[in-house]
């Protein structure tokens, strides 16, 4: 090879070589700015919602379509709840052109979470805007949860946050959950995220031949108020109410000091929401330190008509003798506790 015909193929070789490097930094840079302009979208929304800061309220959003139609937060809302619901199905598409199906990055799935957890009622009410692939995905993976009885085993890795989630008056020793446990009649329940691969939530639930009864319930914080509360009690009442008229709920009472955005304010109207109803009794919980009043609740099974008074005060003498055995004078308690008729109707109940 002459050295004119080997400084033409390097000269080709290194025209190439920078075709080739060239064409990368464009990919890179249109990779770059594609993230860019998808970041300040999402800005724009963030920013957006500074003069409107009720938007990022879960409490107000969630209850939007209670309101007037012309009510000024409500129009506004609607419009901006469907830019975010456009910018997530954006989202979405993007990430399923480079990824498998159903995948989303670590990137943007935090964001999907948490602007679900604000909107997700805005999307089930307006499900017809969104094509189905993007529905299934928000539905039924984003907001679904497997439900698991589990043994002493997941009563212990949950027991940390058990000892968080609710007040010293109100929880039971570790020791007392592994003795109710074994005997029989309480379940742990473990709410599993499967995208997430982890344990999100849980319920201790007492359940005999007539007698349901939610002991205790929570979603570990960074899943709250996206739906994943509603749909573990109601799989709960689907799982365990067969052929029993519901399933009983102890409340704390609100102290009069409390505001209504308080925990136990919150917790009222979400069971409330859920159609449980407050049983018309000076109920009291039996604690170490002594009776601690609260409300009881009552969630009635789909066909249920009425709760008959004796069949509550058996409940709560079955409970009381099951769940509280620890403490000596329950059963005085329970004796002290006098029910009546309830009967159920489409507006509340009535007794």
């Amino acid at each position: 090879m002459s050295m004119s015909d080997l400084v033409s193929v390097i000269s080709i070789l290194i025209a190439l070589a920078s075709g080739f490097i060239t064409c990368l930094v464009y990919m890179s840079t249109r990779k770059d700015s594609s993230y860019t302009d998808v970041d300040h979208q999402y800005a724009d929304l963030l920013k957006m919602a500074l003069d409107n800061v009720d938007f990022r309220d879960c409490e107000k959003t969630a209850g939007y379509y209670r309101l007037p139609i012309d009510d000024e937060f409500r129009r506004k809302y609607e419009i901006y709840a469907y830019m975010v619901w456009n910018f997530l199905e954006t989202i979405y598409d993007r990430e399923q052109e480079k990824k498998d199906e159903g995948h989303i990055s670590h990137t943007w799935f935090p964001v999907i979470l948490e602007e679900n957890r604000l909107h997700y009622t805005w999307f089930k009410h307006n499900l017809r805007l969104f094509k189905e692939e993007f529905q299934r995905f928000i539905i039924e993976t984003v907001n679904d949860i497997l439900l698991m009885e589990s043994d002493l085993n997941g009563l212990k890795e949950v027991y940390g946050h058990f000892e968080q989630d609710f007040p010293y008056n109100e929880r039971k020793p570790l020791e007392h959950l592994i003795e109710l446990y074994q005997k029989g009649r309480y379940s742990i329940i473990l709410a599993k995220h499967e995208m997430f691969n982890k344990i999100i939530g849980y319920a201790f639930v007492y359940n005999d031949e007539k007698t349901l009864w939610l002991d205790y319930m929570a979603i570990e914080e960074r899943f709250q108020n996206a739906g994943y509360g509603t749909l573990l009690f109601n799989r709960i009442m689907g799982l365990k109410s067969p052929n029993k008229p519901g399933m009983y709920i102890e409340v704390e009472k609100p102290g009069p000091d409390d505001s209504k955005n308080s925990d136990a304010a919150r917790r009222i109207r979400f069971y409330e929401r859920l159609g449980a109803q407050r049983l018309p009794i000076d109920y009291e919980l039996p604690t170490e330190v002594g009776p601690f009043p609260m409300f009881l609740y009552f969630k009635p099974a789909q066909n249920a008509k009425m709760l008959p008074a004796e069949e509550m005060k058996q409940s709560i003498e079955s409970v009381f003798g099951y769940i509280h055995s620890d403490i000596a004078d329950a059963s005085v308690i329970a004796a002290s506790i006098s029910p009546q008729d309830v009967y159920f109707t489409e507006g509340g109940s009535t007794y």
